[in-house]
């Protein structure tokens, strides 16, 4: 023991600065292959422990119990380790492949976790040999990664084990939660069957794909996200959505007129509230209103409303039309999104006597939109020119950096 953690001290002295990037990449892999044959021994050992019942000189009633409590792993964690070390006994193939660092642990255990007695069995009955099937996994371990790995896995399995296979295929369970943070950001988790999943990244897919303006600096996580509330909004826009309580379903924000009308970044103006999230600025509730049907609630000194007047759409189809066959995309320096991506922006907020017209109107996009509001930037359109012009929140305007 005390030279294994000799050479592990060793390992935490190297230079990292000072090697080149070939030697750096030398040593992850070399890392790479070690931690794998560590994982291995470990996994062996954990058997060995689990075969001997030497969990019991502590006092744990099981070896599962006895890594959580004694080495700290999470309850998962021990229990793959404990799985994986008894099914490897029946793969030999795979377990050497393990041992030699050739594969990872999660490739072990995506392999044993399908190898169970009960299929064992029913290979054995159809007469599968399965030292072959040992071979062919091990093979298809080494050459590929653990989501291949997994999926021809899966094809064993299907062909072992028919009734299984369509088994798992009609546990179409699916759960999602939203939680919402005290930051007012919305946290999500949740699990889909397979062909539920596959919907939902078809359809994240073809947002994403359709929404890539030129210089995007979003990595691949931002851009799901953004696909995701863009595809809520289309579902909520193009009114496919069952109605609720006899009315459309729709974003409702709620806030007071003085500080809808207030200048932006006025001292002491309330912000808006929604529905779910809580409390916003008074400039994000400005954005929602730029392109939403407006309720007109009059309130009394004890903010009980008196009077509820009709919800006026603040941009008409006709507005619409003609400020996107003007503008043509978002008019934000830079930004190419599509019409159809776009709200329609009041240069002067109708709030503040700004009239709903095409003068007044312009095509930004979400990002942009917010950009204008929350972030300070500002548009103007040349009367001369038509050109569009936009400008940081210090009054300098933003040019293209591929020159004139």
């Amino acid at each position: 023991m005390s030279e294994l953690r000799s050479a592990l001290d060793d390992l935490a002295a190297v230079d990292l600065v000072g090697l080149s990037d070939d030697a750096l990449l030398d040593l992850v892999g070399e890392l790479s292959v070690a931690a794998n044959r560590v994982a291995a021994v470990l996994t062996q050992a954990v058997r060995a422990v689990d075969r001997r019942e030497a969990h019991r000189r502590d006092g744990a009633l099981s070896v599962k119990g006895w890594l959580v409590g004694s080495v700290r792993l999470a309850p998962a964690e021990a229990t793959a380790i404990v799985t994986t070390g008894r099914r490897l006994e029946q793969l030999p193939a795979v377990a050497a492949a393990f041992a030699a660092g050739e594969v990872t642990a999660t490739h072990a255990r995506v392999i044993t976790e399908a190898i169970t007695p009960r299929r064992v069995a029913t290979a054995t009955a159809a007469g599968i040999d399965l030292a072959e099937t040992d071979q062919i996994l091990a093979e298809l371990a080494r050459r590929t990664t653990p989501g291949d790995t997994a999926k021809g896995v899966a094809r064993w399995r299907a062909g072992i084990d028919p009734d299984g296979a369509l088994a798992d295929a009609a546990d179409v369970r699916r759960s999602f939660s939203m939680a919402t943070g005290l930051d007012g950001r919305v946290h999500l988790r949740g699990e889909l069957d397979p062909v539920g999943g596959e919907y939902l990244r078809t359809a994240l897919a073809a947002r994403m794909n359709g929404d890539r303006p030129a210089g995007d600096a979003r990595g691949h996580a931002e851009r799901q996200g953004d696909a995701l509330v863009a595809i809520a909004r289309d579902a909520l826009d193009g009114g496919s959505l069952p109605a609720v309580r006899g009315e459309r379903p729709h974003v409702r924000v709620t806030i007071d007129w003085q500080a809808l009308c207030a200048a932006r970044g006025a001292p002491g103006v309330a912000g808006g509230e929604l529905g779910w999230a809580g409390p916003i600025t008074p400039e994000t509730a400005r954005r929602l209103a730029c392109d939403a049907a407006v309720a007109r609630v009059i309130t009394g000194p004890d903010g009980l409303p008196l009077d509820v007047g009709r919800a006026q759409r603040t941009a008409t189809t006709a507005i619409r039309r003609a400020v996107e066959t003007r503008d043509g995309h978002c008019v934000f320096t830079g930004c190419d999104a599509l019409p159809q991506w776009c709200d329609v922006h009041h240069l002067v907020h109708w709030a503040h006597g700004g009239p709903t017209s095409c003068d007044n109107g312009a095509l930004l996009c979400e990002r942009h939109h917010t950009a204008v509001h929350e972030g300070g930037f500002t548009i103007h359109r040349d009367p001369a020119t038509s050109r569009w012009h936009t400008h940081r929140p210090d009054g300098t305007e933003v040019l293209s950096r591929a020159g004139p």
